[in-house]
Order: structure tokens, then C-alpha cells, then sequence
């Protein structure tokens, strides 16, 4: 007796070879070869007992049965995905400690930690804010489990999330940049911004004062 119970898998590469229309991109797509796909919809036409498929043109399109069981398949796909967030999201749970710079921007990150706490009600996020060095050597220590810091190109280990271009600025009603010796409005010591700026001058010979 034929099943009644259609396998997932032959559904998701259902769909992919018809949003795709070509074998090929389909597999490319699930991750699995031309001719798995092609098994895999042999099997789910023999298991309904009818075509699904047109196969005849170029791009691979579907049958009137095929168009039927399309809409069943991405809504069934799609349940299957509800199920599996919702059921996720009820079991994450606990604390995520972050720390983060002083100066990044407020506009840009709250609305990130806003939509992750909307999205896991159950997880509290601590946030703390430093310099970037003091926040390294605190997450080195094991006092985060995440950091968002500013770094030279491959200073520490860890993913490179934007770059953010350096630039000098001056007045241009009171220009400061011919003065002997500079003077600069700086970060604190420790500071990556205070750090580049100190050698950038003090590689072109220029004195600097602060203030």
C-alpha cells in the first residue's frame, strides 16, 4: 500500500525545481545533484501517481497537478518553518552579555537589540559600554559573550561587520592645520582614534598638543 505521508524533502526540491525551472539550479539551490533531484520527483509523481512536471521545453515547468500541489507544498514548507522558529523561540532563553563601544550610534544599534529582544522575549541582554582595547581584553577574559569593537584590519580574531574610513577635520572659519604645534580634540588614552591620529602625526613630524 502506497503511503499517504509525502516526505518533506521531495516537497522542498519540488518547489526549488519549480521556482528555479531547471534540475540543475534546483540542486544548486538545496544543495544536492542534478540527479538526486531528478530520483526525488521520480518518487513523489510515483507516489501521487501523477505528473508533476512538464519537461518537454526548455525550463522545466509543472502540470495542472503539478500547479495544484505546488500551493499545498509552499504552505506545508512554510508551516514546517513556523513550527520549528516558534518552538525555538519558546526555548531560548537565558543572558547575553554585550559590550559595545561609547560612541557607536545609538539609531543604528537599538533598533537591532530591540528586534532580537522582540524576537526571544526569554533572553536578557546585558549591554556595557568601553573602550574597544578595554572591551577586548574583558571578553578575553570571559566577562561578554559578545563584543562589537573598533580594530586595525586583523588586529584580533573575528568577523568584520563595516569598515568606517578615518578623516581629519578642521574649522574652516578659524583653520587649525598650520599651527605649530597641532592642536587636537582627542579620545581618551587607550583609544583607537586618538591612537591612529598620535602616529599619523608624529609620522609626518608634526607636534601635537591636546586642547
Amino acid at each position: 500500500m502506497t503511503s499517504t505521508l509525502i516526505d518533506p524533502l521531495l516537497l522542498k526540491s519540488f518547489v526549488a525545481v519549480v521556482e528555479s525551472g531547471s534540475f540543475t539550479r534546483a540542486g544548486e539551490r538545496v544543495h544536492l545533484s542534478q540527479s538526486t533531484i531528478s530520483q526525488q520527483l521520480k518518487r513523489l509523481e510515483e507516489q501521487l501517481g501523477c505528473e508533476l512536471l512538464n519537461r518537454s521545453g526548455r525550463y522545466v515547468g509543472t502540470t495542472e497537478d503539478g500547479e495544484r500541489l505546488l500551493g499545498y507544498a509552499r504552505r506545508l514548507l512554510g508551516l514546517m518553518e513556523e513550527v520549528v522558529e516558534d518552538l525555538r523561540k519558546g526555548h531560548a532563553q537565558g543572558e547575553v552579555h554585550i559590550g559595545v563601544p561609547e560612541d557607536f550610534a545609538s539609531d543604528l544599534l537599538t533598533p537591532t537589540l530591540g528586534a532580537f529582544a522582540r524576537a526571544h522575549p526569554a533572553i536578557r541582554l546585558e549591554i556595557s559600554s568601553g573602550l574597544s582595547n578595554t572591551l577586548w581584553q574583558q571578553f578575553c577574559a570571559g566577562d561578554y559573550d559578545l563584543v562589537l569593537i573598533k580594530q586595525r584590519p586583523g588586529q584580533f580574531v573575528g568577523h568584520a561587520a563595516w569598515p568606517e574610513p578615518l578623516a581629519w577635520l578642521d574649522s574652516l572659519s578659524q583653520p587649525t592645520y598650520e599651527r605649530d604645534p597641532l592642536p587636537l580634540v582627542v579620545f581618551p588614552v587607550g583609544g583607537l582614534y586618538r591612537d591612529e591620529m598620535i602616529h599619523a602625526l608624529e609620522s609626518a613630524g608634526r607636534r601635537w598638543r591636546i586642547g
